[in-house]
């Protein structure tokens, strides 16, 4: 069962990296990067605008590269930066005339071809995909914050943090 299992999981993260893979490409095709795609898609999902912090929290991107993409996007004249009103210390970032016209032909290019490769997916497959990935990350997310609670009082009864065991894959550790 545990090989199996080590399998599946090595199959699960050679397609998650083959679905970035295939967004990156997307994205390079059409004369941008993977990062820069998914800042355009906050900020056109949010036609009000959004923050940097927003937009770092959304995708899981470090606020350095946000910050850098962001004023490359600047300098091209497609993002405008506001002063808050409620907080003065942050920025709105929004899409210019210019940049709201790209994002929208580029988004509206991505989404058509998302949605016929879903159309050829069939109901039965779209919505055993959407149940699988939204069971897989509710579990995931419950047995992680369960682990994160063990260890937190092994933690604190031993006064150790190592907890002594090894995954056993021979220092592949599981990173995608």
């Amino acid at each position: 069962m545990d090989q199996e299992l080590t399998e599946q999981l090595k199959r699960f993260y050679t397609l998650w990296r083959e679905t970035d893979a295939i967004y990156e490409d997307w994205a390079k095709r059409h004369g941008i990067s993977y990062y820069e795609l998914l800042i355009f898609f906050s900020l056109w999902e949010n036609g009000e605008g959004c923050t940097q912090k927003e937009i770092c929290d959304q995708w899981i991107l470090p606020k350095q590269t946000v910050n850098s993409i962001l004023q490359n996007l600047w300098k091209r004249e497609m993002v405008h930066f506001a002063v808050m009103e409620k907080d003065r210390r942050n920025k709105k970032v929004t899409l210019t005339d210019s940049g709201k016209r790209f994002a929208d032909d580029m988004i509206c290019k991505l989404q058509q071809l998302e949605k016929r490769v879903l159309q050829k997916m069939g109901l039965a497959q779209r919505e055993a995909l959407l149940q699988s990935t939204d069971l897989f990350n509710r579990l995931f997310r419950e047995e992680g914050e369960a682990v994160e609670q063990i260890n937190s009082a092994a933690i604190s009864i031993s006064g150790n943090s190592k907890s002594g065991k090894e995954c056993g894959n021979g220092g592949n550790h599981g990173n995608p």
